[in-house]
This record gives structure tokens, C-alpha cells and sequence, in this order.
């Protein structure tokens, strides 16, 4: 009996290490299959991880060259906005430039000056005058003209002889008269610029009154305006005192100035015409009017 139950031990012994060995087999594929299980989740997280890293990266890159198509596109805008711009600006410029110059051209001819255009000729606009023409207004393409030339004032000498006169003068008056001519005066369209001008001068001859002839010293002071027209005919008129009463005195000719002045060059100009008065009152003595006319020469110098 005690044999049996010693062999019952021994079995049940037997059993139990089995059943220890087997269960730890058991844990041990668990164990595998668990960590098989985690190594394949952990694929596939980094997987996903990998496609959502591939995706983001290709929507940057995709958000970015939109944003530089975009970018050049702008500045693309602006460049030829930019271009555009210059273009109008050196246009303008060009406009002004050639403005100053037909300025400076019309202030030459109105002051009795020699024009000498731009280098290349009037449509060739240098870079220097594009900037001077952004900064330079018609006030100061003025000044600068009257500047560089005269100044707009002339004094001139005239003597005249005369070979015309009214009954009361015997004997055709000789004389001489000096007339400054002033910068101001006022124009009448394109071609009538009016200067206003001063003269003074005395006219000698003789008249009978009640039968006595007597000298006539006519004493001429006057306010007037002369203007030259083509730069060849001339014409001045004076409002004043004619010897003891008002007149008024014409002085009417050619003009020599584009030889004297263009051609040679020289400051003078000479005038050549017909000088005529008219006296309301010619002495005290008799009280009557009279006229008289004489050729007249003037020399003429300009500052």
C-alpha cells in the first residue's frame, strides 16, 4: 500500500512539473506573439507617421510655390508698372525740356538776340535738360536769358533834316533828339511787341507872323511807344510838348539790325526813316500849329 501511494506521489508529482513545463511554453508564445504584435503596430505607426511627414512636406512645398508664383507675379505687376511710369516721366520730361528751349528761343527773338539751339539740333533733348526742365520754371528760363543778353534797354541819337513844313515855318527845321527805350512795354499778338520809350530834343528853324521872321527853337519832349516788326521796319510815336503847346512825333523806317547786330555781331543798330511832328501850338509869339517833316538817321546802342 505504501508502494502505491508512493507511485500515486510520484505521478501526481509528474503531473504537476508537466503541467509547470507546459504552462511556461504557454507564456512564452504569448510572450512572442505579443511582442510580434507590438513590433508590427510600431511598423506601422512609423509608416503612417512617414506618409503624414511625406504629405505635410508636399503641402509646404506646394503652399510655397504657390505663394512664389504668386510673389513673381507681383512683381512682375510692379516692374512694368514701374517701366511705365519712367516712360511717361521721361516724356514729360522731354515736353519741358523742349518747352524751355522754344522758351528761350522766343525770349531771344523778342529781345532782338541770337538763338543758338541745343547741340544735335532742336529735337535732341539731353539728359541735362531733362533735369533742368524738372526744376526750372518759364519765370527763370526768362531770367536766365535776360541774364546771359541784354537787358531790354537801347539809347539812341537821331539828327534829322528836314525837306517838309507848314506855312508858318520859312525854313524847314534842323535838329536832333535822344530816345531811351525801356524794357516794359506790352505785345499785340505774335508779331507786335510794344516798347515804351522817352525822347527829348530841340528843332531849330524859321517863321514869319505878322510880318517878322523870327527864329523857331522847338523844344520836343514826349512819352510814346515804339515796336519793330520782322526785324527790319520799324515805328515810334511820342505824345508830348512840341514847342509851346502839345504834338506828336513819328519816327518810321528800316531797320539795319540783323546786319549790325546778327552779322557782325556788334551791340549798335542804325535806323533810317522819315521823322515828322505835329505842334498844336508851335511859339507863344503867334500861337498857331504848324508841321513839318525831315529824313532822320538814328544810332542806336542796346545794354
Amino acid at each position: 500500500m505504501s508502494i502505491n501511494i508512493l507511485k500515486r506521489f510520484l505521478l501526481v508529482i509528474s503531473l504537476i512539473v508537466s503541467g509547470l513545463s507546459a504552462q511556461d511554453k504557454v507564456d512564452a508564445i504569448e510572450a512572442a506573439r505579443q511582442a510580434k504584435a507590438a513590433a508590427e503596430k510600431a511598423a506601422a505607426d512609423a509608416e503612417a507617421a512617414t506618409d503624414a511627414a511625406i504629405e505635410q512636406a508636399a503641402k509646404n512645398a506646394a503652399k510655397g510655390a504657390r505663394e512664389k508664383i504668386k510673389q513673381d507675379r507681383l512683381d512682375e505687376e510692379a516692374r512694368k508698372l514701374a517701366e511705365a511710369k519712367a516712360a511717361e516721366e521721361a516724356e514729360l520730361d522731354a515736353a519741358a525740356a523742349a518747352a524751355a528751349e522754344e522758351a528761350k528761343r522766343k525770349m531771344a527773338e523778342e529781345l532782338g538776340l541770337e538763338y543758338t539751339p541745343p547741340v544735335g539740333g532742336a529735337d535732341v533733348v539731353t539728359e541735362e535738360a531733362v533735369t533742368e526742365s524738372t526744376t526750372t520754371t518759364p519765370e527763370e528760363v526768362a531770367e536766365e536769358v535776360l541774364a546771359k543778353e541784354a537787358l531790354g534797354w537801347s539809347v539812341g541819337g537821331t539828327g534829322s533834316i528836314g525837306f517838309l513844313n507848314g506855312a508858318y515855318i520859312t525854313n524847314t527845321p534842323v535838329g536832333g533828339s535822344i530816345v531811351a527805350q525801356t524794357p516794359y512795354g506790352f505785345n499785340l499778338g505774335e508779331k507786335f511787341n510794344f516798347k515804351v520809350s522817352l525822347a527829348g530834343g530841340i528843332y531849330q528853324s524859321e517863321a514869319e507872323f505878322e510880318g517878322l521872321t523870327e527864329d523857331l527853337d522847338a523844344l520836343f519832349v514826349g512819352l510814346g511807344v515804339n515796336a519793330t516788326l520782322f526785324e527790319l521796319v520799324f515805328s515810334e510815336t511820342h505824345v508830348g510838348l512840341i514847342g509851346a503847346g502839345l504834338g506828336l512825333r513819328n519816327f518810321s523806317g528800316v531797320s539795319l539790325e540783323k546786319i549790325m547786330k546778327k552779322s557782325l555781331d556788334l551791340p549798335v543798330n542804325i535806323l533810317v526813316g522819315a521823322e515828322s511832328f505835329i505842334a498844336t501850338k508851335a511859339d507863344e509869339r503867334s500861337g498857331n500849329s504848324t508841321y513839318w517833316a525831315g529824313l532822320g538817321l538814328r544810332l542806336n546802342y542796346s545794354f
